[in-house]
């Protein structure tokens, strides 16, 4: 499954996942994935992904670290779903979740996002926040042998993975056999001192229902 990219500029080469898969992202502002009232619907952000079917995605986790100096800098993973079976739309549908600069210090954000986004944050392990990265895991709920509409956010540290969010719509009234997209994502939606925004990703891993 190759990865696909969307939003990278087409004078730059694409970046590409090592062997012992890490890879940088990097963007320039003003980019952003956000959806707001009345008017605003971002989605320009560079997101390097792969697409499967919603019936095989299990979970996936990436760790990400970069130098956070910029109000709203931010890179993670990113969730794109396909629309639900009775509101067929091209509006975007997706959850993203990673590190966020905000108020001086890189924290861990979580954004969700259906006709309109919601946004939480929550501050990193002094050890993450000095190092400026952590870990995220995003899986499908699962209830005795069925999988149910829940998409779980939850960070890795050194206390083990803790579950940070419940998505509930996240799978709910969908045709699983349509493709769903899981990757990096990175955006810099405020200009600041340093115009340009480089994230380091490490890990990238998704894993596939039975």
């Amino acid at each position: 499954m190759e990865f696909q990219y969307l939003n990278f500029p087409s004078s730059e080469s694409l970046p590409k996942l090592s062997n012992d898969r890490k890879v940088t992202l990097k963007t320039k502002a003003k980019t952003d994935v956000w959806r707001k009232p009345p008017a605003v619907d971002d989605f320009n952000a560079p997101f390097m992904y792969k697409s499967l079917p919603v019936s095989h995605f299990k979970s996936a986790r990436v760790s990400a670290s970069g130098a956070w100096k910029t109000l709203y800098d931010q890179g993670g993973l990113m969730v794109v779903l396909p629309h639900t079976k009775s509101r067929p739309t091209e509006q975007k549908r997706w959850v993203k979740t990673g590190i966020e600069f905000y108020h001086g210090r890189p924290m861990m954000s979580v954004v969700a996002a259906d006709l309109w986004a919601d946004w939480s944050l929550l501050p990193l392990s002094p050890e993450g926040e000095r190092e400026g990265k952590m870990t995220v895991v995003v899986e499908r709920e699962q209830e005795e042998r069925s999988w149910n509409s829940v998409l779980r956010v939850s960070l890795v540290g050194p206390s083990g993975t803790i579950p940070i969010r419940e998505v509930t719509w996240a799978f709910h009234d969908l045709d699983e056999s349509q493709e769903m997209w899981v990757g990096m994502a990175v955006a810099k939606p405020t200009k600041g001192e340093d115009e340009e925004l480089a994230v380091d990703f490490e890990g990238f891993d998704i894993e596939f229902r039975d």
